[in-house]
């Protein structure tokens, strides 16, 4: 037990030192952080968002770095700006990013927003062509006791999926409509 109490406490004071090695720019806050291959090189690269504290119209800038394993140091790989929407995006809600994650070699990015009608958007990016790209996204909006419609979209076969649930909270019922379009 002890000899796999040290394994894992090691490890874990690795990762934090190869963590400490990343040089925050200044001014920058980390909102979330992710590791995953995302090269399929079979060596998980660092995904940080990063709020800039730069002011625009609905609120600070965000902005994604990704950073590649080079021998146990994190080396700067890639920059976005606008994947990540501005803090004051989500309307009453305020903050609109919830999450970024990394599933199926795939940097996904969530957010929310809204106020009574309420909205959520999920993105996926894929490394391809030498680059970032948009491969999919999720779009989902509507009002409690009302309707929410989403609708998701695949850019790598141009396939939408089209789904409206009306739900109807006085008489207890709701109704789903399905439909895919290409």
């Amino acid at each position: 037990e002890n000899t796999t109490e040290a394994s894992v406490q090691d490890t874990l004071e690795k990762t934090t030192l190869v963590t400490e090695k990343i040089q925050i720019p200044k001014t920058f806050k980390i909102l979330d952080e992710t590791e995953g291959d995302l090269d399929k090189d079979g060596i998980p690269e660092k995904v940080i968002v990063y709020d800039t504290e730069k002011e625009t119209d609905l609120g600070t800038e965000r902005q994604i770095y990704i950073y590649k394993n080079n021998n146990g140091k994190w080396e700067f790989w890639k920059k976005a700006i606008g994947a990540v929407l501005p803090s004051q995006h989500g309307g009453m809600m305020g903050d609109p990013f919830e999450e970024i994650s990394i599933e199926r070699n795939c940097i996904v990015i969530n957010h929310f927003g809204g106020s009574r009608q309420k909205w959520n958007y999920t993105h996926r990016f894929r490394y391809q062509e030498g680059d970032f790209q948009l491969i999919g996204a999720t779009v989902n909006f509507g009002s409690p006791c009302d309707y929410f419609e989403t609708m998701d979209y695949n850019l790598s076969n141009g396939k939408i999926n089209y789904e409206k649930e009306t739900e109807d909270c006085e008489n207890d019922t709701s109704k789903v409509e399905k439909e895919e379009m290409v």
